[in-house]
């Protein structure tokens, strides 16, 4: 395994703050659903803690004025709004201007991408993520995971790849030659020689990312768990059970350039006091995380993803994450579902001896 970086886990990241709080710098909540995730845990020994944060219910704030009971209305009505933008679609729901907004903010923030470049389609996937269902993480850090299954591995770190050398026979990137290569770097992230086929290539460039960024706030003391969402603001603050310190994570490219994120964490940090002044900040710097070049795939009506071009290899080549992995793509789980298709793929084209597919079809 070749890492480009000094550390394993990409855009999953644990870090221990000064007061002992352990805060994800990037991927963070287990939802329902992640199955896969949850078998790896186990089979590595790796246990989940519950945060208490309700990832899905969200208290709005400084927007304009909303019930709850009008905002779980809206909600009710989210997969039956029709529109050609998810914008579009928000706009025609049948609700209350505050649940509107609050709706639009929350999908804005989770998706990390503006709502008139996606499809209203996205509804359906984003109206599973409203409701008071628990959220968890892996114990002692979500990186665990990367950590302890690159603990059986030969794992080079410090190795950025740039181009891969690729035929029928195998593949060569930087310097190290093998039968079948894994490519689970974001996309277009490599050069590849001979070039990919037109379709592939066409897959991977129109791949788009959301942009988005998190800081972090220490405390004095443990809390409540909480969730706040900032309609104007477009983020959204927690807190957690058994940590002291609050998390807040912006979704959008207009969101990060309202709070000055380019320039530090200092707008932001005071957006979060402003939003819960309740909270008992400790005296300490705040911490800001970003993903340069973006945070996770988005579904685009300008740049579709092409689902099964992504997943689809190409000779000895197999490709991996999130941007490939259909319906769960910009997920944890949708990393791991893609993984162990394309481990699939490679053992597939063992039992061949030859190529991990045949050439696609044009047509």
């Amino acid at each position: 395994m070749l890492e480009a970086t000094g550390r394993v886990g990409g855009r999953v990241w644990s870090e221990r703050l000064a007061n002992g709080a352990i805060v994800e710098r990037g991927a963070e909540f287990v939802l329902p659903g992640y199955e896969t995730m949850r078998g790896l845990a186990a089979r590595l020994g790796l246990g989940f803690r519950e945060k208490g944060t309700l990832y899905g219910d969200r208290e709005p704030r400084d927007g304009r004025p909303v019930t709850r009971d009008e905002l779980l209305a809206a909600v009710a009505g989210l997969r039956g709004a029709q529109g050609a933008t998810l914008a579009e679609a928000i706009d025609r729901l049948a609700a209350t201007a505050g649940a509107r907004d609050a709706i639009a903010a929350r999908l804005a923030i989770s998706t990390a991408h503006e709502l008139d470049d996606q499809p209203a389609s996205i509804l359906a996937d984003g109206a599973a993520g409203f409701g008071a269902f628990p959220s968890h993480g892996v114990d002692g850090g979500n990186d665990l995971l990367a950590r302890e299954l690159a603990a059986s591995l030969d794992v080079r770190l410090g190795r950025r790849v740039e181009r891969v050398a690729w035929d029928e026979q195998g593949v060569t990137a930087d310097d190290e030659r093998a039968e079948i290569c894994v490519v689970a770097t974001p996309a277009r992230a490599l050069a590849f020689d001979p070039p990919l086929p037109e379709w592939k290539q066409h897959a991977l460039a129109a791949v788009r990312y959301g942009h988005a960024a998190k800081v972090f706030l220490q405390l004095e003391h443990e809390v409540e768990p909480s969730a706040t969402l900032s309609v104007r603001g477009r983020f959204w603050t927690w807190t957690e059970q058994g940590s002291r310190a609050v998390a807040s994570f912006a979704g959008t490219t207009r969101a990060l350039e309202h709070l000055d994120v380019a320039n530090g964490p200092e707008r932001w940090a005071a957006a979060v006091r402003r939003l819960r002044p309740d909270l008992p900040y400790a005296d300490a710097e705040p911490v800001l995380a970003t993903w340069p070049g973006g945070a996770y795939s988005a579904r685009s009506l300008s740049s579709p993803l092409d689902d099964d071009a992504l997943a689809e290899p190409v000779g000895p080549l197999a490709f991996a994450g999130e941007h490939t992995a259909g319906e769960w793509h910009g997920l944890m789980e949708g990393a791991l579902r893609s993984g162990l298709r394309a481990a699939a793929q490679c053992l597939t084209s063992r039992r061949r001896g030859g190529a991990a597919a045949r050439p696609r079809d044009p047509t």
